[in-house]
């Protein structure tokens, strides 16, 4: 493919597509604005780890966010915002590849080189923005796990079995909602929360009162404060699970909650410094990174951000790279 676009961006989330919208607000020609997203549509993140109906709001943990640029959401369920998402590519006709890994990106003078699979090939841009999630791989505990118990440690429900007792690890929304969802699926399962602090400080509030209802009310068993030092094979061939605190608690199955990872190798493979796991080298203004041309919005900016300050972070980026192109 020789055309050479003006802006090519990776990851169709919401700074992403930020990104993309205003650029061409900015003055951009649409036609050369492409956006890759390796999966099969946008917004991966609300719509694999969100449940169905739950709520998107624009206020993430704590943090209150107000709309910079053109473009904006209205708070509501999973289903309403992904519809809001559809409507805005539809409306500014973005052209959103899906189904694209991309690899790399490597700068060859003013151009850089965007390595993907499928037909395309390589893509040429004279500006990139990337704008891919946290999400990809979840963070697994620093403790090895045993082969003969590995298949009961995992990082989701999907293999939780009626009538386990079942320990759920992390401090965050989406160990809340693992916790009490096992109790509203009704499977008989006796489900135990784990975190290392001793207060819940990290989940929304609506996640936070119903688990802190559910341990009042004995239906989720609380082991708050109290960090786990490793797992074995216990005696019945279970998984004993050692505490900090000395103790030892047998449990079927551990689900671990503990968040992403940020894509750190793939940002490096790019060319962009990295000043810790979390954060990439960039302009706090315009989020321009060490490399001239290259952006990065959203989670990989400094850590999982909120909604509304990935789409602010896309308007900031588009500005600056549409005053240079």
């Amino acid at each position: 493919m020789s055309k050479v676009y003006d802006l090519v961006v990776i990851g169709a989330g919401p700074g992403g597509i930020s990104a993309a919208v205003e650029a061409q607000i900015a003055g951009v020609d649409n036609n050369k604005i492409l956006i890759l997203e390796k999966s099969d549509a946008h917004n991966e993140t609300v719509r694999k780890f969100y449940k169905h109906g739950k709520r998107v709001d624009i206020d993430w943990n704590g943090i209150k966010a107000e709309f910079h640029g053109h473009l904006s959401f209205e708070q509501g369920s999973k289903e309403e915002y992904v519809k809001q998402f559809d409507d805005i590519i539809e409306k500014y006709n973005l052209k959103v590849v899906y189904n694209h890994h991309v690899y790399a990106v490597k700068k060859s003078g003013d151009i850089f080189e965007i390595e993907a699979d499928k037909e395309l090939g390589v893509i040429q841009a004279k500006k990139v923005v990337i704008g891919i999630g946290v999400m990809g791989k979840p963070n697994k505990p620093s403790y090895k796990f045993p082969p003969k118990i590995r298949p009961v440690l995992n990082f989701n429900l999907d293999k939780v079995q009626n009538g386990e007792k079942v320990m759920v690890v992390g401090g965050g929304d989406t160990a809340g909602e693992y916790a009490y969802g096992l109790v509203d699926m009704d499977l008989g399962c006796d489900v135990t929360l784990n975190y290392r602090k001793s207060e819940i400080t990290r989940m929304n509030p609506t996640n936070k009162e119903i688990v802190e209802r559910y341990i009042a009310e004995g239906k989720i068993t609380s082991k708050l404060g109290n960090d786990i030092v490793d797992v074995e094979v216990s005696e019945d061939g279970r998984v004993k699970v050692n505490f900090q605190d000395g103790t030892s608690e047998v449990y079927d199955r551990v689900v671990y909650a503990l968040g992403g990872t940020t894509p750190t190798e793939f940002l490096q493979n790019c060319g962009i410094e990295m000043k810790d796991k979390w954060t990439a080298t960039h302009n706090p203004e315009t989020f321009e990174t060490n490399v001239e041309g290259m952006y990065v919005v959203g989670d990989v900016v400094e850590g999982a951000q909120s909604i509304a300050v990935a789409i602010n972070h896309g308007y900031a980026a588009a500005l600056d790279l549409a005053k240079k192109l």
